[in-house]
């Protein structure tokens, strides 16, 4: 598997930890992916518990499968991770909707995710020149016209999750209207989680980490409203606006523009 090389190779030790890292977590998708074509009564207590409908189970273990694939392929693993990012966010907003335990459910998508980039973070320069911090902003400068544009489309999407939490706090809920996809006692939470979340994004230093923990969370949030039963359209509102928010790094950033959709050597 080719990796992306700066000023030299990794060592060997951290280049097979990252190799160890990225198979376990291979491993571990492949099984949660093949159960989802599964009858058998522990996969179907589970998607009862979870209040997901059997009907989506199919759906959702061809996603984790084609995701797995792209994630398999070098050139394609960036792009893959951050597809699995979304994917993974929608598990915690799932267990978070049922109040499932915190450390045992709710964050053990995190632990598989730390595992996706881990795995992937060992083996290649050029994501650990960007994740969690960017080392050298200035040296990925793009032509003016790039990063201008980029500039744009990334505060569009922006003030699009600020728009969001400002709302999350003047919403009242109309009488009689169907309760919303989540529990409305979270919602000055999740306010603060996108302010806190779009500031990384908007900081050059952290706007690779900023723009991972986004479509974590805007995975969660289309996760949700499918599940609340909101038309496709509307749901995929919140992945519309993950995918301007890696626009606009893509537009600004040569790094970025090496890694996704497809790694350079």
């Amino acid at each position: 598997m080719p990796v992306e090389v700066a000023n030299s190779s990794p060592s060997k030790a951290t280049l097979y930890t990252g190799y160890a890292l990225s198979v376990l977590f291979i491993l571990f998708m492949l099984m949660d992916g093949v159960m989802k074509f599964s009858t058998a009564e522990p996969v179907v207590q589970t998607l009862k518990q979870l209040e997901i409908p059997a009907s989506m189970a199919a759906s959702l273990g061809v996603i984790t499968l084609v995701c797995l694939a792209l994630y398999i392929i070098p050139a394609t693993s960036v792009l893959a991770s951050i597809l699995f990012t979304g994917y993974l966010g929608g598990a915690i907003a799932i267990h978070a909707r049922v109040g499932n335990p915190l450390f045992t459910h709710m964050l053990f998508p995190i632990y598989v995710a730390l595992f996706m980039w881990g795995g992937i973070w060992f083996r290649d320069y050029t994501l650990r020149d960007l994740f969690p911090v960017v080392k050298n902003p200035a040296s990925s400068a793009p032509s003016k016209a790039l990063l201008y544009t980029g500039y744009v489309v990334s505060v569009l999407a922006a003030l699009f999750v600020l728009f969001s939490a400002v709302m999350k706090f003047v919403y009242v809920p109309p009488a009689g209207a169907p309760p919303p996809g989540f529990p409305m006692q979270h919602m000055h939470t999740l306010a603060y989680l996108e302010f806190v979340l779009v500031a990384l994004y908007l900081f050059p230093r952290t706007t690779f980490f900023g723009a991972v923990f986004l479509t974590g969370y805007l995975g969660g949030a289309t996760a949700i409203d499918l599940r609340a039963g909101e038309s496709v359209g509307g749901s995929l509102v919140p992945a519309i606006t993950g995918v301007a928010l890696w626009a606009g790094y893509w537009l600004r950033n040569a790094q970025v523009r090496k890694l996704i959709p497809v790694r350079n050597k």
